[in-house]
């Protein structure tokens, strides 16, 4: 059967190029798609899963008095009711403010929170080795230390890229630095990116500056499915500490990093699932071109089919020969552009890249992964079985007497 497969080389190397440039062609949008989902899903989720932000918002109506328009601010007391609720996992009051940083002749203006320790967790904040983050035991002590972000690590450190001991002043007071951030990709957050900020302990700053009030509320909750029960609580309970009207959606601001991140995902799965479905039909274009081949080859081998019947070989036996011959077209030429994809994928992940994108999501790398290559064998299988199921099925149905005749 081999030996009749190969008969007419150049007809099966034709076939068996046009199937793997399609299924080099499907290969690599699935790997240049997966890869783009996994980069950005990655840089979402780094910025912290079931995570909610409160700010201070306006009253859009009156209520007992209270004049529309008016400022509703975060106090210590709305975050000691916050953060007792039930469904609230990890929470962190949060102080925002510029400082001036120094060390040594160099001096930097840079964002600063004042945080506790959960805050970490909740925006999945990782520490270089030989640090931390804000611990327990800095609130409690109101200890002078602070966390570096990589940004501000990056500018005042150029040559030290861990400097966990060294003093700092920030406003002309001295602060020990007890760890620096790993990088991290991210595209979503409730401000800024965590990389451009830098953190000390909540009390030390409520020690040093005394303020009234809170900029923001970070929180986990513990399910999806509380966020908006957990929301219409958080209102009310504010309503109720500052007097306004619980029924005003504008008391606060929430910002919902979930939703973002759940857009974020869904447009890249479907623009994976769009290129998929092109590679899919380049490769059914290149099975098209299968079957039309086969079809020449059944009428060319028409004299041949009916010799083999006259001899004694079944309908079923000249049908298998030729779905067969399809299958091992595919089969070659799928293996040829899995190996092409391959390459392209290898020669895409070494190429450098740079830029503030690239920075923000960290480098996209195509991903041929089981998925993907489970995905391409199916779509192949099929090819290859309608390619070579219909001229194989004329074939079974020639005529012995009028195939002799044949010429």
């Amino acid at each position: 059967m081999f030996k009749e497969l190969f008969k007419e080389r150049t007809r099966m190397l034709l076939t068996i190029l046009a199937i793997a440039w399609g299924t080099f062609a499907i290969a690599s949008m699935l790997a240049i798609g997966e890869g783009l989902r996994v980069t950005f899903s990655t840089a979402v989720a780094n910025a912290g899963e079931n995570l909610l932000t409160l700010s201070a918002g306006r009253t859009s109506k009156e209520y007992k008095g209270l004049r529309a328009n008016s400022q509703v601010n975060l106090l210590k007391s709305d975050y000691v009711l916050i953060r007792a609720l039930p469904s609230v996992q990890y929470s962190s009051s949060v102080y925002s403010f510029s400082g001036k940083m120094k060390f040594g002749e160099k001096t930097l203006s840079v964002p600063i929170q004042a945080v506790n320790q959960d805050y970490a967790i909740i925006h999945k904040i990782s520490i270089q080795p030989g640090g931390r983050f804000i611990s327990k035991i800095d609130n409690q002590n109101k200890s002078a230390v602070i966390v570096l972000g990589t940004k501000t690590l990056e500018d005042l450190f150029p040559n030290n890229p861990n400097p966990v001991g060294q003093t700092i002043t920030i406003s002309n007071k001295p602060f020990l630095i007890v760890g620096a951030m790993e990088e991290k990709s991210q595209i979503v957050a409730s401000e800024a990116p965590d990389a451009f900020s830098n953190w000390m302990p909540v009390n030390t700053y409520e020690l040093l500056g005394n303020p009234q009030i809170i900029n923001s509320i970070s929180i986990k909750y513990q399910k999806p499915d509380q966020l908006d029960s957990l929301k219409r609580t958080i209102q009310k309970t504010i309503a109720l500490d500052h007097g306004v009207d619980p029924a005003d959606d504008n008391i606060v601001n929430f910002s919902d990093v979930a939703k973002q991140q759940e857009k974020i995902t869904s447009f890249f799965l479907g623009m994976e699932i769009f290129l998929g479905i092109v590679g899919a039909l380049t490769l059914m274009v290149a099975g098209v071109g299968i079957a039309n081949v086969m079809f020449a080859s059944v009428k060319k081998s028409t004299h041949e089919i009916g010799v083999r019947m006259a001899i004694g070989a079944r309908a079923y036996q000249i049908l298998l020969h030729y779905i067969f011959e399809s299958f091992t077209a595919t089969t070659l030429g799928g293996l040829l552009g899995l190996l092409m994809s391959y390459g392209l994928v290898y020669g895409l992940r070494t190429i450098p890249m740079s830029g503030r994108l690239i920075e923000a999501i960290g480098k996209p790398k195509p991903v041929l992964s089981i998925f993907v290559v489970l995905m391409v064998i199916v779509v192949l299988g099929v090819t290859g079985l309608f390619a070579g199921l219909f001229p194989a099925l004329q074939a079974a149905k020639v005529d012995p007497a009028e195939a002799l005749r044949y010429e």
